[in-house]
Parts: structure tokens; sequence; C-alpha cells
């Protein structure tokens, strides 16, 4: 009786194991959840948009059991050519995310977000943005020298005003901090190079703007613009940046994805699409950089009205 008994029990709780390990891998066989947030504020499918007016999305994803471990943003246009605008890693059950970005000059393009999660279990949610055909691309300031100097530069200030081309010191930025766009450096570990940053990297995980200028972290507003760093694999030919009239050249140079926080190694010659915090695309060309902190970096400047 002993050994029928132990036996059944022992059965018994193989069968209960099956059949919790069975339930387990079921739901972990389901895909994340995900869905657009609701409200006016939001770009809703089928909108027809202006070229380089904003739009905005509303994302949230749940995992099921099993983390969300990618985020991804990609627009399909009518020729099938897929553009990733965002692809983001992350480890969490949940997210939630607005994002900001700006239509471009496809006459459509179907935005497709899609969350992967632990299990490489995806699930996605599209819309469809059109051009609007009367859209009219816009007029652009252009500042064709500007000369700045690195951190142990006491002759040319470091903080640039973009929409006065005007540059200040430390001390002078701090009164039109709203207004500041672009800092420079220049970093010495690893590999030598001038850098083009801004007061907002300090707010995404960078150190060397609050420590070459520590007076922006007492700044209420620190603007973060992004560097396009694939200027390498997609060069702007300087003949196209000399010969830009209007903004055509500045919307489509810029790509989302490669968006970061500074641009290092920022040499002669080089053609360097931007984005600032109020969405406004543009463009430096780079016309001589000093390899040492005491030193300067010139450049022209192109950028949208």
């Amino acid at each position: 009786m002993n050994k029928k008994f132990a036996f059944i029990s022992i059965l018994a709780l193989a069968i209960f194991i099956f059949h919790i390990t069975s339930c387990r891998k079921d739901s972990d066989n389901i895909p994340p959840v995900i869905s657009f947030k609701t409200g006016s504020e939001y770009t809703l499918n089928n909108s027809v948009v202006q070229i380089e007016h904003r739009l905005y999305f509303g994302i949230q994803a749940r995992g099921n059991n099993v983390n969300i471990t990618n985020f991804t943003v990609k627009k399909v246009l009518e020729d099938h050519t897929v553009i990733t605008m965002m692809d983001t890693g992350l480890n969490a059950r949940n997210l939630d995310i607005n994002k900001v970005f700006y239509q471009n000059v496809e006459p459509k393009a179907t935005w497709i977000f899609t969350v992967m999660d632990r299990n490489r279990m995806t699930s996605q949610i599209s819309l469809t943005i059109y051009k609007d055909s009367n859209s009219a691309f816009g007029g652009i300031y252009y500042w064709p020298s500007i000369k700045m100097g690195y951190q142990l530069n006491s002759t040319y200030g470091h903080f640039l005003n973009i929409s006065m081309g005007k540059v200040y010191f430390e001390d002078s930025a701090y009164l039109f901090q709203d207004k500041i766009d672009i800092l420079t450096y220049y970093i010495v570990d690893g590999t030598p190079s001038p850098a083009l940053s801004s007061a907002g990297e300090m707010d995404n995980y960078s150190t060397e703007a609050k420590t070459f200028y520590p007076g922006i972290i007492s700044w209420t507003t620190r603007n973060y613009t992004l560097w396009d760093i694939s200027v390498d694999d997609t060069p702007v030919p300087v003949g196209a940046f000399d010969n830009a009239q209007n903004d055509s050249l500045l919307i489509v140079a810029y790509h989302d994805v490669w968006g970061k926080k500074k641009f290092k190694w920022a040499t002669a010659g080089r053609i360097i699409p931007f984005l600032t915090a109020t969405g406004k695309k543009g463009l430096i060309k780079v016309i001589s950089a000093d390899l040492a902190e005491t030193g300067t970096i010139e450049f022209a400047l192109k950028i949208q009205q």
C-alpha cells in the first residue's frame, strides 16, 4: 500500500508540475499588447500635414509575463522604402512614451510602431500620414562664419545663440539660456576630438558638458540638440550645402534614428545635420577645427527660420 500510495503521489505531482509548466509556456507565448494613446493633442490616422509641421504620437504597451525589450518606429513609403525613425532597447514590463517627429517631403507614409518582448514575440500598430499638397519649403538663416572656443579657450565664447548667430561665454550665456542650442568642447580622453553638443546633454546621461561648463547645472532651461552621426555613410555634398537657398536640403539631410547627444570629431570639411529642441533642422559646415583643448572651431551654419 505504501509503495502504491507513493507511486500515485509522485504521478500526481508530476502531472501537476507538467500542467503548471505548460500553462507558463502558453502564457509566455502571448505577445505584448500595444496601443495608441487617445486625445486631441495626438496626430490621427489619415492626417494631412504640411512639411515640417509637428507629428505627435503617444504609445502604450504592456508585456505579458515577460518584459518588453525593444521598441521601433518605422516609416514605409509608397515605393516600399522602409525608414527607421527610432530603435531603442529597454527592459520593462510597460512602455509609456510620447514622441515628436516632423512631417517630411514624402506624399504618403505609413508609420509602424512595434514592440518586442524577451521571448521575441512582437506586436505592432500603424497609421498613415499624408503630406499637405499645399506645403512649401521654408526660408533659412545663414551664418557664413561662426567661431567658438573649446573649454580652455579664453578668447572665444563657448555657447551659441543660433537665432542671432551670436557666441557667449558661460556667464553671459546664463542670461540667454533658453536661446542657447549649441556648445563646444574638446575631448582629450580616448580619441581626442572637437565636439559639438548642447546644455541638454547633461540631462541625457552624459557628463562632459557639465564637467567643462559646471554653470549649466544651475540653468532652468537646458535645450537639447540632436546631432546626426551618420554623415560618414550619407554625407551631404559641400556644393549642396553652399547652394541651399531654402530648407529642402535641411529637411532631408537629418535622420531621426541617428540623432545623438553630441557630435565627436567635428573636423574640417564635415557637414553635420542637427535638430534643435524647438524642432528646427540645420546644417553645420566645419571650416576649421583645432586639435587642442585651448583651440577653436569655425563653421558655417544654415538653419530653418
